[in-house]
């Protein structure tokens, strides 16, 4: 069972500290065979992944070293054998993808999905998953709105893609009479997030500073101009994950069946 937590927040340096401060909160589930990293710096889209096989994989692990102002975590992959390119986070350019649910569910899109991308995109599938074939989709659905390239793309325009590209899926599902699986996605360039839940359950939630961090050593008792305890006050972060959660904090929100979730760069939670 595939899964993911997507943060974006306002201040690169403290990004272990937020990780850590979901740690015990935020649960990806059972063990999956790989775990993948993916982060923004600067014009550069970096990725990270491992096999985990026999083990839960952890946001320190992952995210040792990172410094970014958006990340992607997820567990899961396309293939048995651990591989990178199969591994979640998905990337296509500026595009990272994860996936929430069971990727080998959606077999019976792939055809149809994949048939109906341009050749550009259809060249860049590297295997025979329907999931990877979604991705495809939206990133094919930006291209027709004229905004794959456009690291400022509107979070309308992301979120509107995301939900073409399942509408496809599902119209795939119909032709064969079934139903389409229960599934969660997310998409993040760096600088727009959006999410989407058909099915399977997606978390979102803020955090508006704190005050207290293990990691760098301050606390109630840290003096109030600590540049340290100053940053950690001010920072701003839209955390979204997916699966089921127990121990999130109060202010987090479970997403509606079909609602997808947008968040633009001023980190404004805003849904379709």
């Amino acid at each position: 069972m595939a899964e993911f937590l997507a943060i974006h927040h306002t201040d690169a340096s403290l990004l272990p500290c937020l990780l850590r401060r979901l740690k015990g909160r935020a649960a990806f589930g059972p063990a999956e065979s790989a775990a993948g990293l993916g982060f923004f710096q600067s014009d550069d889209v970096l990725v990270r992944k491992r096999p985990v096989a026999g083990h839960h994989p952890t946001f320190e692990k992952l995210t040792e070293g990172v410094e970014s102002e958006a990340a992607v975590i997820a567990t899961g992959s396309l293939t048995r054998a651990f591989a990178e390119e199969s591994t979640f986070p998905l990337r296509f350019k500026r595009w990272l993808f994860a996936f929430g649910g069971n990727p080998g569910s959606l077999g019976p899109a792939h055809a149809a999905l994949i048939e109906a991308l341009p050749a550009s995109l259809r060249r860049a599938a590297r295997g025979e998953s329907a999931a990877e074939a979604i991705f495809l989709t939206f990133l094919s659905r930006l291209r027709d709105a004229g905004q794959l390239d456009n690291i400022d793309v509107s979070a309308d325009a992301a979120a509107k893609a995301l939900a073409a590209a399942v509408g496809a899926a599902e119209r795939a599902f119909e032709q064969e009479g079934k139903q389409l699986p229960p599934l969660a996605l997310l998409a993040s360039n760096g600088r727009v997030m959006t999410a989407l839940r058909r099915g399977h359950p997606v978390w979102v939630t803020r955090i508006d500073g704190f005050d207290e961090c293990a990691r760098c050593e301050i606390g109630p008792g840290s003096r109030e101009l600590d540049p340290r305890s100053r940053a950690h006050r001010a920072v701003r972060a839209v955390v979204v994950v997916s699966g089921a959660q127990q121990n999130l904090p109060d202010q987090a929100r479970e997403i509606a069946e079909g609602e997808i979730v947008v968040v633009p760069r001023t980190l404004d939670i805003g849904k379709i």
